[in-house]
């Protein structure tokens, strides 16, 4: 294509000039607004974009907000259910500590009758050896209670022998004193008299006398005083003793002057060894109470009593 040519007086470069600067600026101004529009475009793309993503936002939003009043709400029965639980926590508390006290006690308690326990243990173990000794002594009481009443009926066989011959010789003496014959004598001594011919004395089976014809043998004439008109002590011996029931049986009686409470010592040998007091008396026997509390010892069948002065 051939150029024009322009006119050499110079105004032709310059419209040139003109045209071209017009061209480039309309081709400048058509890139822009090219540019422009595809920035519109992007613009317009993304500001959809931002109005999708703002209605996501504000569906999330509305979603987060229900949410919340939900936490709220369930914040608010929580708090609740903290209060509740924080007064059930002060409640246990309180019923810990009475608990612990309550322990505390049961504890003490425990332990005391731990203790009580242990002592009835050896209370129970006491009595059960207790037992066992009175059980043992039960038998042997019952041994020496058999003794004792074989004793006992010995002494009633002895007893009733000497109230026997007591009252044949009251009978005999009150027949004599109603009935006195010419020629009889009384002797104040058992045995044979003085003037009583040898042999004719006769004794029954007890070692009384017995009445023979002619001679009537009496019990003695007591007289208690020496020549100074003083009194004389009682003297005789044991002839029964009962150890259990601090019983002795002395071969004295009212005949020769004892009578109920008098007192007697017991000498063996040189020494004193008991002391008894007077609770029954026969003509030829008395009966007496052991004093333990004056007795260092047991007493024993042939040991000498002495009447005790008052």
């Amino acid at each position: 294509m051939a150029l024009p040519r322009w006119p050499a007086s110079g105004g032709a470069p310059k419209q040139l000039v003109l045209v071209v600067l017009g061209l480039a600026v309309a081709g400048g101004a058509a890139v822009l607004w090219k540019l422009h529009q595809q920035q519109v475009d992007q613009l317009s793309h993304q500001l959809g974009l931002s109005q999708e993503q703002v209605s996501a936002l504000k569906d999330q939003n509305t979603q987060l907000t229900r949410q919340l009043e939900s936490v709220r709400a369930e914040r608010a029965g929580l708090d609740e259910r903290l209060s509740s639980l924080r007064a059930q926590l002060v409640s246990a508390t309180g019923d810990l500590e009475r608990s612990q006290v309550a322990f505390n006690e049961l504890q003490d308690r425990l332990k005391e009758f731990s203790e009580e326990r242990t002592q009835l243990r050896r209370q129970v173990t006491s009595l059960t050896e207790e037992r066992a000794r009175d059980q043992q002594q039960i038998e042997e009481l019952g041994a020496r209670k058999a003794e004792l009443e074989q004793s006992a009926a010995r002494l009633r066989e002895r007893l009733a022998l000497l109230d026997r011959d007591y009252r044949k010789v009251a009978e005999q003496l009150a027949g004599l004193q109603t009935a006195p014959h010419p020629g009889v004598s009384v002797v104040s001594s058992y045995g044979p008299s003085a003037t009583q011919p040898t042999g004719s004395a006769e004794t029954n089976q007890q070692g009384l006398p017995s009445l023979i014809a002619g001679t009537v043998e009496l019990p003695p004439i007591i007289v208690r005083k020496d020549r100074a008109g003083m009194s004389i002590p009682v003297r005789g011996r044991l002839v029964e003793v009962n150890e259990p029931h601090a019983f002795v049986v002395l071969d004295k009686g009212s005949l020769d002057g004892v009578h109920v409470g008098m007192v007697f010592d017991v000498v063996r040998g040189s020494s004193t060894v008991g002391r008894a007091t007077v609770v029954r008396v026969r003509p030829q026997l008395s009966a007496c109470d052991v004093l333990r509390q004056h007795t260092v010892g047991p007493l024993q069948s042939g040991d000498e009593v002495v009447q005790r002065s008052p």
